[in-house]
């Protein structure tokens, strides 16, 4: 299957990081993913994990947490989804790439390991649904 051209990618990979820099600080492409449109990664993620759960999630909110962590969105240019969030931004259909482009965020911090409670995540991807679904 095709995939996204570096030009292209390197635009996505700016309103990426132009849209959700208040969650991650650098937006990488990723070659080697083969099943995963995106992952999170950060130095030491075990001792990431480790300090989420003693330290931050007791004193600090999610927001801030992403902001100490320093964290790295990896995105497959091969993958569907990042096709079509590419196709989204470059369509204007900026309420909807936002909500796919934080749901890919969210679900790759929750595959990560770097969220408390998973279920916080459903709200947002509940709202995708009916957004994608509100012609049907």
């Amino acid at each position: 299957t095709r995939s996204l051209t570096q030009d292209e990618a390197n635009t996505l990979k700016q309103w990426i990081l132009k849209q959700f820099g208040d969650k991650i600080k650098n937006v990488k492409i990723n070659t080697k993913l083969d099943q995963h449109p995106c992952i999170i990664t950060t130095n030491e993620m075990g001792a990431v994990r480790h300090f989420l759960k003693t330290n931050l999630l007791q004193r600090n909110k999610q927001q801030e947490i992403y902001k100490v962590l320093q964290l790295n969105f990896d995105i497959n240019p091969k993958h569907i989804l990042i096709k079509k969030l590419y196709t989204l931004h470059k369509s204007n259909n900026t309420q909807l790439a936002t909500m796919l482009g934080q749901q890919l965020i969210d679900n790759a911090l929750v595959t990560a390991g770097l969220v408390e409670d998973p279920r916080l995540v459903l709200t947002g991807l509940n709202k995708l649904l009916e957004k994608v679904l509100e012609k049907y």
